[in-house]
This record gives structure tokens, C-alpha cells and sequence, in this order.
């Protein structure tokens, strides 16, 4: 009888354990009937929780990020100058001044050579200091008139014909260093040709040392250019000349040899471009009825 009251003991010990995959299941239950009440609580103290928080999510998805915009580099800003004052003309082919053209007023300045009287006293200025810093100096050539500047076109023209060019030819090369009558920037009176001896040449390979290089390095202090710089050929139509100094003004001076630019292309930037045009269509025919 001992051994049917121990198995039955132990059916009984059997019966009374629970399963742990029922425990398991009842805590879930639990657990899902916790967060439930939970969330009827929240809807009941804070109604459209729900919406908000779906339009934030959706409206962050749909909006796209912000791009960077690099911040412009900023320009120099043009000189506040007046391009139609007096000092600024251009004198060219394209701009000629005419046979009866003469400045207000001349001044001698040095070497029986004269400018317009406004500019004298900055050339005055020019030669003093040129000469403290060890050069020497020598005004080659001032204003001109109109004959004078006719006689020196026409013999050029004939020293290149004589030496066997075509006139046009020798008008081409005339050009380049003389201007025609008229159209010379001497019978303005703002400019001065400068060497340092009137043994000097004219060439362009006298640019770069002694005189002429103080010249390009400190003519804007005294309100001047070099009127024909280096590769600006096709636009001033003559070729570089480094003793040839033009007046322009302070500021002007300035910026045109701060950025190495040409009169031509200072000026330029003055220039108001022309406003688009748009076009009108052509209206198209109906075909009679």
C-alpha cells in the first residue's frame, strides 16, 4: 500500500504546478491591458495628441532641408567719379576733339613743354620727386596742335612709303604710334611724354627699369596712367608706351592701375547696358470663314 500513496502523492504535486508558457502569456496580457489604459488616459487628457505629433512627423519627411547660399564675395566698388568731367575724355579715332579744339589755358611745365594748366601742378609734382628719388627727367612732349600733329602723322606716312610700304601700309604703321590729326590725345593737354634723355628711344623695350618703371609704379599718386599699357594694343589701337602718361584724376588713376586696366575699359564700366527687348509675336492669321 506504500507505493500506490507515493505515486499519488506525486500526481497531485503535478497537477497543482502551472505551466510556465501560461505564466508567460497571462503577464503579457497583463502588460497589454497596462498599456492600453494608458493610452485611453493620454487621449482623454490630451485630445489630437495623436494628430499633432502625426502632422510634425509628416511635415519634417516633407519639407526638405535647408540649402546653404554662399555668402558673395563683395567687388571693389567703382570710383564715384563723373565720366563726363573734362579729365576723363576719351581721345581717339572714334572720339576725335577737331582741328579747332585747344585747352582752356596752358602752362609750361619743363623743357619749354606745355599742358593744360589743371594739370601742371601734379606733373610739376611728378618731375620734383622723380628727380629725389635719383632719376633723371626729361618732358619730351606736351600739348600739340592740330598742325603740328599733322605734320608729324604725314611724316611718319612718308618715311614708311620711302622705304618702300604702300600707303596703306604706311598708314597702318603710322597708327600704331602717332595718332591722325585730330585725334591725338597732346592737343588735349593731358598727357606728357617723359624719358629720361632726349636720347632715350621710344620703344616699348625701355618699359620695365629706371625711369619708366618708377613711372608705372607711382604715376597714379600724381593723378596719372599709363594711357597704353602692355597687351591693350587691340583695344587703344596703339602699341605699349611706357613714357606716355595721361591725367585722369586721383581716383581714377587709382583704380584704372590698381586693376590694370586701359581709359577704354575704366570708362566701360560706366556704361549702362541696354534693356532686354522682348519681342512681340507675330500675330498668325485666321483663315477666312
Amino acid at each position: 500500500m506504500s507505493a500506490p500513496a507515493t505515486r499519488s502523492k506525486r500526481r497531485s504535486r503535478r497537477r497543482r504546478r502551472t505551466p510556465v508558457a501560461f505564466r508567460l502569456l497571462g503577464m503579457l496580457l497583463a502588460l497589454g491591458l497596462v498599456v492600453t489604459v494608458l493610452v485611453l488616459l493620454v487621449r482623454m487628457i490630451s485630445p489630437g495628441a495623436e494628430e499633432r505629433v502625426e502632422q510634425v512627423t509628416q511635415s519634417n519627411l516633407l519639407t526638405p532641408a535647408p540649402t546653404a547660399v554662399p555668402t558673395p564675395i563683395p567687388t571693389p566698388a567703382l570710383p564715384a567719379v563723373d565720366v563726363t568731367s573734362w579729365e576723363l575724355r576719351l581721345v581717339d579715332l572714334d572720339h576725335p576733339l577737331g582741328a579747332d579744339f585747344a585747352p582752356p589755358m596752358l602752362t609750361v611745365v619743363a623743357d619749354n613743354e606745355m599742358v593744360d594748366s589743371r594739370v601742371a601742378p601734379e606733373l610739376e609734382r611728378l618731375f620734383a620727386d622723380a628727380r629725389n628719388a635719383g632719376y633723371p627727367i626729361y618732358f619730351c612732349s606736351g600739348y600739340r596742335d592740330y598742325d603740328t600733329q599733322y605734320s608729324i602723322y604725314w611724316n611718319h606716312i612718308n618715311n614708311y612709303t620711302a622705304q618702300g610700304m604702300t600707303e596703306e601700309e604706311a598708314r597702318a604703321a603710322t597708327l600704331l604710334a602717332v595718332q591722325y590729326p585730330g585725334c591725338s590725345e597732346h592737343q588735349s593737354g593731358l598727357c606728357a611724354d617723359i624719358l629720361e634723355s632726349p636720347d632715350q628711344d621710344m620703344e616699348p623695350y625701355i618699359g620695365g627699369s629706371g625711369l619708366m618703371l618708377w613711372l608705372e609704379q607711382h604715376c597714379a599718386e600724381y593723378g596719372c596712367v599709363i594711357r597704353y599699357p602692355k597687351d591693350k594694343t587691340d583695344i587703344t589701337g596703339i602699341e605699349y608706351e611706357p613714357w606716355h602718361l595721361r591725367y585722369v584724376g586721383h581716383e581714377a588713376a587709382e583704380y584704372i592701375m590698381g586693376h590694370g586696366l586701359c581709359l577704354e575699359e575704366f570708362l566701360a564700366l560706366y556704361e549702362t547696358p541696354a534693356p532686354a527687348v522682348t519681342p512681340v509675336p507675330t500675330p498668325v492669321p485666321t483663315p477666312a470663314g
